[in-house]
């Protein structure tokens, strides 16, 4: 099952079926996708979505991510409440949006290396940048 992890309704029915699904998509703001797949993602040199910083970074740019990261935690933890009491109410036993995610086979990440800053990933991390670029018409 494809599956995009904002929405992830895809993900609970690959739950339900047990079948395997792959997760694409190009960056969640709360870092949910890392930590569904045990991802390092240290704030000390990895610059936090939405932020001008670079992972050349000073004492104070690195206490600003680190800050600006924590609300997007509670954030997320809203905006995915009603999604994790439809998983729990579907499967028939209490689930988080993080379990669920954290059970995909492997991620596609819209991403390009050439673009991004250093950082880990994961064996099932699979970066295919540019997979929406088409030629000019």
């Amino acid at each position: 099952v494809f599956t995009d992890p904002l929405l992830p309704c895809g993900q609970i029915v690959a739950e339900y079926l047990s079948v395997p699904s792959v997760v694409f998509l190009q960056q969640m703001p709360c870092d949910l996708d890392f930590e569904a797949t045990q991802c390092p993602n240290p704030s000390s040199y990895i610059p936090r979505v939405f932020t001008d910083l670079t992972d050349h970074m000073n004492f104070f740019q690195r206490v600003k991510n680190v800050l600006f990261g924590l609300p997007n935690y509670f954030l997320c933890d809203v905006v995915f409440e009603p999604y994790s009491q439809l998983a729990s109410e579907f499967l028939q036993r209490n689930v988080t949006v993080l379990s669920l995610l954290s059970k995909a086979s492997i991620w596609l990440l819209k991403i390009d290396f050439v673009l991004q800053y250093p950082r880990p990933l994961m064996p099932n991390m699979v970066l295919i940048g540019g997979v929406n670029c088409a030629p000019k018409k």
